[in-house]
């Protein structure tokens, strides 16, 4: 493919920008091969250092791969969930509100579970019931601090049966952050054990009626279940808009 010459301010910057327009219109694909160095600062009019400094960036966000001292040049890299997880993470913990996420989980949880009451195996299911008695075995000890983490493991099953890696990458992103945000909601509630107890009610009719097959039911029963969760810890302007999702 031809490249054009770009700024010298901030050069590497356009060439990250015309490599990545280049696999986004399928120009590159996975398994072509860059140029090597030479060739890239004869097409792009740059130095070395400029050159070594894009391809370090199209590297580090795992859009080329190369080893070092190959003359062959650097490898379009082929697409892997960890790339969606990893720039979803950074979004997840530092771009986006407490209402953004919930409306995100409720939207995400909500077709998870719609997807898993028509796809699900005997065997997803047993592994979907066994987390969710954990979760009520948790709930009536006299250590509650696990629970978080055992909610965590009964989504994790759900989107499992749901059949779907997007979801299931998007899930797992979420669930990092959503874990210390229910340790926090449990922290601040005046009954804990109670919020638990609802929390193991709710899980217990979600799954039944997944276990039914009925997707329409099991997707409602989930948003309801999650925000209910969280109600009384959201400001009203937080409760206005996740309650659209609902």
């Amino acid at each position: 493919m031809a490249f054009t010459p770009v700024q010298k301010v901030s050069a590497y910057e356009g060439i990250v920008e015309q490599i990545e327009a280049a696999i986004d219109s399928g120009e590159l694909q996975a398994g072509d091969r860059l140029p090597g160095e030479r060739r890239l600062m004869e097409d792009f009019s740059v130095s070395r250092a400029t050159v070594r400094e894009a391809l370090r960036v199209l590297q580090a966000t795992g859009l080329v791969e190369s080893r070092p001292g190959d003359p062959r040049g650097p490898v379009i890299a082929a697409f892997t969930p960890r790339l969606l997880e990893k720039s979803l993470g950074q979004l997840s913990r530092q771009a986006t509100s407490r209402a953004e996420l919930l409306q995100f989980r409720l939207f995400l949880e909500g077709t998870a579970s719609y997807l898993a009451a028509q796809h699900h195996t005997i065997e997803q299911m047993a592994r979907i019931q066994d987390n969710l008695q954990r979760m009520r075995d948790c709930a009536d000890s006299d250590d509650i601090s696990p629970y978080p983490r055992l909610v965590r493991a009964f989504h994790d099953t759900i989107r499992e049966a749901a059949a779907n890696s997007l979801i299931a990458v998007c899930g797992s992103v979420v669930s990092d952050t959503m874990t210390d945000l229910m340790g926090g909601r449990i922290a601040s509630d005046s009954e804990p054990r109670a919020l638990l107890r609802r929390s193991v009610t709710d899980g217990a009719e979600l799954v039944k009626i997944i276990g039914a097959r009925d997707a329409p039911a099991a997707r409602q029963a989930s948003v309801e279940s999650i925000y209910r969760f969280y109600e009384a810890d959201l400001t009203p302007a937080e409760r206005e808009a996740v309650s659209t999702v609902i």
